[in-house]
């Protein structure tokens, strides 16, 4: 049994030097221990695992039909350790009665999973001698994985939890992160080791899957199962000390990292000697088999002939049901016996008398069936350009396989046709291989190129075939089957540079485990020896002895400090009377200091304390009196109107009206006297429910006029909004309103107050203008003066709270003019009807910028906005349109893909009821015609503010036109000509008469 060394053998080979020392390490511990439970389990883990790394390491060093044996041990091997894993978690350091029955279901388990992996690897070897190979389950590889991480599970569940309240996740936070206890610290460590080796077994999975590369998952799992072994190793010793535990443990490590920089070693340098390698195919070149007298084939080099006539493509694929064509009839004798049958295959072969599949050539180059192979490769047909074609004539049969790519290596391609003749005689024609191929020591046998030949066929025979080159021609071979196989000479090129590295690391590794303990004990183990007796000396009193110091390294100045230590804690001990005096000495002062230093800490903490408060009563005596200014000020400003109107009635004699004002001012007066109370006790009722506030302002105005005979009007536009602004707006606006009028009816001595509204598409403006006397405004900042100077500053620190301003404009004789300006963002409060509204609106975006297309995206959904999607180009934007039905679409003007006027024509004409807004960087007068003429609602700029463009936007909730400023009056302008000449512009879209009043507006 010939072994040809890989990469991933060396590092198996790591792995089992090391598994078989830890192996006899733990047979002898468990002789010294008389059978612990749980050193016997772990034992046989070990012990099996070392079986199962040499089966891992036969596999990876053996050729394809002996390393079969090999492989089918691996899992039954595999199940017997995770067996003992699982038993040993149970029974670590003592089994808990709690976990018995759990224990023996897991060993039931694991058992059953170890026989019936044991009973189908025998099976797979009774098939295997009658020629078929057959591949494991794929659900048998998630079975291991359940085993696999049910092992750190029950390290878990078998460590006592220290608090009766630690379950679930806290108890799992605590196992990983806070282990208590020695025990719970190694079943930690050994949890995490088998998470580990999970992630292994996921690689595997993945590499099964063909979802990693055979590369990557060797390396992983080759140097991951080392660190494994090495950590649980040291993990146990660690929680199970001996006397021998520090020698053993720097062996053990010392050992383990030299095999892993072995191990890696192979892996680095195999990449440069695998370039070294260069099949000689025989490209351009026609080769004839021809039978000879002595059973086989005289193979000759004739002038290169390839056939162009193909005939008809055969539908193989990559499955096994399609990877061999039907039957083919055709009469061909082939090495002394005449078939009538021949099949075609997909993997570069023809096959006589019987199909076949890929995994049979693993087995004896195709398990015994008879076979030519022109190039046997795993090539994969759905993939190819080309394809496999058969042409049959009555003198011969072409089978062509043409542009064929690799399953493994899938950017080369292969071509090439065998033609057999009746007479037995056939060709092989190579017409476009691969100038250079990759060859890898742990991919498939067929990853690469194979072989080329002819084999006979037949299990009884016990001589292979004869192996030969091809560039030596010619060559004349006998009745055994003759084959080139590239596969060997490149294992045979490797194999001449891990064999002496696999020299190295046996007698490195024997040098380790019988030279390193001498080496250690003269140089470590003995001064740290001589180290210990010093410490038991000193634990039993004896402070008076020093330890020798025998090398001035590390342990040399660990003894010397060791000396000098216990010289001063002998002083210490014998004057450690007076020192306890004065450190109390010392102590006394430091406190009496301590307690003058938190005297002054309080005493500054009692001032700072003192000013929260005089800064909070302040605070609350200013809100108190903007409250008692606008409520309880204006009550009784009213009662002293009232009272006054009241006297001047009953001197004149008007008795009934008379008793209404006093009827009223009783009201009044109670009314005063509960919110007086309320301030009193600090009772105020809860706001009620909120009023509409054009509502709200109607009413009280109203009542204003009523009370004072002062004529009232208000103004606003038809199409105010309702609510007009956010709940804390509206109170602060009204508020200022109330003080405005108060002051007009203090002050003015008007006949009639008018209240404006206007609302632009940044903010709302409120005029309260008066016919009054008029005065002469103080400047905003000037101090208050007698005559209502306080109130005005009340209504600016209003205004300003809302971000807006108040301005007062009049002059004597003149009137008065309250100016508040309050503006409108675009993201209003939550309580607002038209937020509601936007967060209905869909919205699809589309600019081929994608920088601008996520940065609008981001404003207009941080603005309310739902947008639903986005597109880059005029196709892609009319297919988002139909799948996503948006309410508006606002789409880049310059695109790819027609451009977004193409993609406004096409969206409107197959979905009229879709708005859609233009954006563009500049003003076009023609862009903008065509726009509107195309069926668009809207034409934004790119460069406009993102509170008005937000607006703009928002006005489609009330049927408005989002137009930029400065566009409309040329629209306007348009639409004044179109009317005076309607042939102008006969297809502009209608607008509204309120679009033509904002448009005449603007």
């Amino acid at each position: 049994m010939q072994l040809y060394l890989t990469p991933v053998a060396i590092g198996y080979l790591t792995q089992l030097i090391l598994a078989t020392l830890i192996s006899g390490y733990f047979l002898l511990l468990l002789r010294q221990s008389r059978r612990v439970p749980h050193i016997a389990w772990l034992t046989g883990f070990f012990v099996a695992l070392t079986a199962f790394i040499a089966t891992l390491f036969l596999e990876a060093a053996l050729l394809p039909t002996p390393r079969l044996y090999a492989v089918f041990l691996q899992n039954a091997l595999l199940g017997a350790a995770l067996t003992c894993l699982l038993q040993f978690a149970y029974h670590f350091p003592v089994q808990m009665a709690a976990r018995r029955r759990e224990a023996w279901a897991a060993l039931i388990l694991s058992g059953l999973y170890t026989l019936w992996e044991a009973g189908y690897a025998l099976f797979r070897f009774a098939q295997l001698r009658a020629g078929h190979v057959l591949y494991r389950p794929a659900w048998s590889d998630y079975a291991l994985l359940l085993f696999l991480l049910w092992a750190p599970l029950s390290f878990y569940r078998h460590t006592p939890a220290p608090f009766s309240d630690n379950r679930g996740w806290r108890r799992w936070i605590k196992f990983f992160l806070h282990p208590a206890t020695r025990q719970a610290r190694a079943a930690r460590g050994f949890a995490l080791i088998f998470l580990f080796v999970v992630s292994l077994n996921v690689f595997n999975i993945l590499r099964s899957a063909y979802l990693l590369s055979v590369a990557l998952a060797n390396l992983s799992i080759s140097l991951g199962m080392l660190v494994a072994l090495s950590s649980f190793a040291v993990t146990y010793l660690n929680y199970y000390p001996e006397t021998t535990s520090f020698m053993i443990k720097l062996v053990g490590v010392t050992l383990a990292v030299v095999l892993a920089i072995m191990g890696v070693v192979g892996w680095v340098a195999s990449p440069f000697y695998e370039e070294h390698y260069h099949p000689a195919l025989p490209d351009q070149r026609t080769l004839r088999f021809t039978p000879n007298e002595a059973g086989g084939y005289t193979i000759t080099e004739i002038p290169f002939a390839f056939a162009r006539e193909w005939g008809r493509k055969l539908a193989l694929a990559e499955d096994a049901a399609h990877t061999c064509s039907g039957a083919l009839g055709f009469e061909f004798p082939f090495y002394g016996q005449v078939y009538s049958q021949l099949y075609v295959c997909n993997d570069g072969t023809v096959s006589l008398g019987q199909g076949l599949a890929y995994r049979m050539y693993q087995y004896r180059y195709g398990a015994g069936a008879p076979l030519i192979l022109p190039l046997l490769t795993d090539l994969y047909p759905e993939i190819s350009p080309g394809g496999i074609f058969v042409q049959q004539e009555p003198e011969r049969l072409v089978v062509t396989w043409e542009r064929m790519r690799g399953f493994r290596q899938q950017e080369i391609e292969f071509t090439f046709q065998v033609i057999l003749y009746p007479s037995g005689v056939f060709d092989f024609n190579y017409n476009g291989l691969p100038a250079r191929l990759a060859y890898h020591p742990d991919d498939d046998p067929g990853a690469s190129v194979w072989a080329i030949g002819a084999l006979p066929g037949g299990l009884e025979r016990r001589a292979g075939p004869q192996l030969v080159a091809l560039t030596d021609l010619p060559i004349s071979t006998g009745p055994d089957g003759v084959l080139e196989d590239y596969l060997l000479e490149f294992r045979q090129h490797l194999h001449q540079l891990f064999a002496p590295l696999a020299g190295l690391i046996l007698i490195a590794s024997l040098l380790i485990v019988g030279g390193f303990p001498l080496l250690f004990y003269v140089t470590l183990v003995n001064p740290l020896n001589t180290l210990l007796r010093g410490v038991r000396r000193i634990e039993a009193g004896d402070y008076t002895g020093s330890v020798s110091v025998q090398y001035t390294d590390e342990i040399g100045y660990l003894a010397g400090a060791f000396n000098t230590l216990s010289a001063q804690l002998g002083d210490l001990i014998h004057t450690l009377e007076a020192r306890v005096a004065a450190r109390t000495a010392a102590l006394d002062a430091t406190n009496v200091q301590l307690r003058a230093e938190i005297a002054e800490r309080e005493q500054a903490r009692a001032i700072i304390i003192e000013q929260q408060r005089a800064l909070a009563t302040l605070e609350e005596r200013e809100r108190l009196g903007r409250g008692l200014h606008d409520g309880l000020g204006q009550e009784l400003g009213y009662l002293n109107v009232q009272a006054q109107a009241v006297a001047t009635m009953l001197a004149a004699g008007q008795i009934t009206p008379a008793q209404a004002n006093l009827r009223r001012i009783v009201q009044t007066a109670q009314k005063t006297h509960a919110d007086v109370r309320n301030y009193i006790l600090g009772l105020r009722a809860e706001d009620a429910p909120r009023q509409d506030f054009w509502e709200a302002l109607g009413d009280y105005l109203s009542q204003f006029q009523t009370t004072y005979g002062i004529e009232t009007d208000l103004s606003r536009p038809d199409d105010a909004p309702s609510p007009a602004f956010g709940p804390s707006v509206e109170k602060q606006l009204l508020r200022i309103i109330q003080e405005a009028l108060t002051n007009t009816r203090k002050h003015a001595a008007a006949q009639r107050v008018q209240v404006l509204f206007n609302f632009t598409a940044a903010a709302a403006h409120v005029i309260i203008a008066d016919d009054g006397c008029g005065f002469e405004p103080s400047p905003p900042l000037s101090p208050p003066q007698a005559g209502g100077r306080f109130g005005l500053q009340m209504m600016r620190e209003r205004a300003q709270a809302v971000g807006g301003q108040v301005e007062i404009r009049s002059a004597p004789e003149q009137g008065a003019c309250v100016l508040v300006h309050i503006p409108l963002l675009s993201p209003a409060l939550g309580g607002d009807a038209e937020t509601s509204g936007l967060a209905g609106l869909r919205l699809l975006l589309v600019d081929d910028h994608p920088l601008f297309l996520e940065g609008l995206r981001s404003l207009l959904t941080a603005r309310g906005f739902t947008v639903v999607g986005t597109a880059c180009d005029g196709e892609s934007a009319l297919e988002q349109t139909r799948a996503l039905r948006p309410d508006v679409v606002v789409m880049d003007v310059n695109m790819p893909g027609g451009g977004g006027l193409k993609a406004t024509r096409a969206i409107k004409a197959e979905l009229p009821e879709t708005k859609i807004v233009m954006l563009t960087v500049a003003e076009d007068d023609a862009t903008l015609f065509e726009a509107i003429e195309s069926g668009a609602a809207g034409y934004l700029l790119k460069g406009l503010d993102a509170n008005q463009f937000c607006a703009l936007l928002a006005g489609l909730l009330r049927d408005d036109a989002p137009l930029a400023p400065g566009l409309a009056a040329r629209i306007m302008a348009e639409f004044s000509h179109s009317r005076g000449d309607p042939r102008g512009r006969p297809d502009m879209a209608e607008l509204t008469p309120h679009q033509k009043e904002i448009l005449s507006l603007v």
